[in-house]
């Protein structure tokens, strides 16, 4: 569902911005600090339910007030559906879909986006956790069963460790190591399925960035799908999982790799390979959810024209499908025109946005 509008009242540096988009490119240029990226912020904010660049939800109030409220009109040929995202200092946050207050499991996978934002970067230079928080993000968009069994498994696995920290005995642990085993075995067979079909978008992708020979591959661990195979896991483990206060065999152990024309993409990928590798992954990504969701995500693009050369960042455009509604920031629109999106065809548009004054 493309974003028809966006409003944001105290949310980091705007104190009221509205904001109309159009289906196509929409282009939002002006200087740094001028608070482009967080109106891609609040349009992830209302697809996701959390920031892209803060685990604090708070952190994102205007300095000088109490609350912020971000508010958008998301629309299909045939209903558009107003969704709200407030919170206050005393960390009270509340999600409202058409003036219904709901849970974060009910906006998740509404209304997807793809972001490709410089927080993205650890994605591939950052460690296994990373990677694993970035696919548990995307497959929790395109399954409603996997996001509940992921919340209901990180939940459990919390108490498990809190448990193991106190030393419980084996007969407490029982009955969270099978509730642990039902939940993390639903998780890892959705997402051996799941990391299968990545894969082959990766591939796909891959093959029609043709401006050079670049090859991305995804590699994964072999799953313990099976729920009594994991508790075996447990057992085993358990010793060492007192000594050491957590739990170490599960979901949350999983790792994965991606290699650049062969090689480990971390270990060994230069600057240029990182920024490329990102953006057909970002691509694959876009590719996986309209086949899973069947429905095109809007792709918020953050000063793109900063990542690559030119001639890259033409082939990125390319790839684009041109039904699709993109936001992309930039500082000029020098770029924008060189690379000939047309701010004047009628469904695209453009905002500039001035830096506020400081007092």
């Amino acid at each position: 569902m493309p974003v028809d509008r966006i409003q944001m009242v105290s949310f980091r540096n705007h104190n009221k911005t509205d904001m109309r988009f159009k289906s196509g490119i929409n282009v939002i240029w002006g200087e740094n600090g001028a608070g482009k990226t967080s109106v891609l912020e609040a349009v992830y904010l209302l697809s996701i339910g959390k920031s892209f660049k803060t685990n604090r939800t708070v952190d994102t109030i205007k300095y000088d007030k109490e609350i912020f409220r971000v508010e958008g009109v998301f629309s299909t040929k045939n209903k558009k559906d107003k969704i709200s995202f407030s919170q206050s200092k005393d960390k009270r946050k509340k999600i409202k879909i058409n003036n219904r207050e709901v849970k974060t499991v009910e906006l998740v996978g509404k209304n997807p986006v793809v972001l490709l934002s410089p927080e993205e970067q650890n994605t591939t230079k950052g460690a296994n956790g990373d990677r694993r928080k970035y696919f548990n993000r995307l497959y929790s968009v395109v399954s409603i069963s996997f996001f509940q069994n992921l919340s209901s498994y990180t939940k459990i696995l919390k108490q498990r460790n809190a448990l193991l920290k106190n030393k419980t005995e084996d007969s407490s642990l029982d009955v969270w190591d099978e509730k642990l085993a039902e939940h993390g075995a639903g998780v890892w067979k959705e997402k051996e399925t799941m990391d299968e079909k990545f894969k082959e978008c990766l591939k796909k992708i891959s093959k029609l960035y043709n401006k050079e020979s670049v090859d991305v591959l995804l590699e994964t661990e072999e799953k313990k799908k099976n729920k009594a195979l994991f508790l075996i896991e447990l057992k085993k483990a358990r010793r060492k999982d007192k000594i050491v206060g957590r739990t170490s065999v599960g979901p949350h152990k999983d790792g994965s790799t991606f290699l650049f024309n062969g090689k480990n993409l971390r270990s060994f990928g230069s600057q240029g390979e990182h920024k490329i590798a990102l953006i057909l992954i970002k691509l694959a990504e876009y590719m996986f959810i309209c086949e899973e969701k069947k429905k095109k995500p809007t792709l918020l693009l953050d000063d793109l024209f900063a990542k690559l050369d030119f001639e890259r960042s033409d082939a990125v455009l390319a790839l684009l499908n041109k039904n699709t509604q993109t936001i992309i920031t930039n500082t000029d629109l020098v770029d924008i025109k060189n690379h000939g999106i047309n701010l004047e065809d009628p469904n695209n548009c453009g905002f500039y946005l001035e830096r506020p004054c400081s007092n």
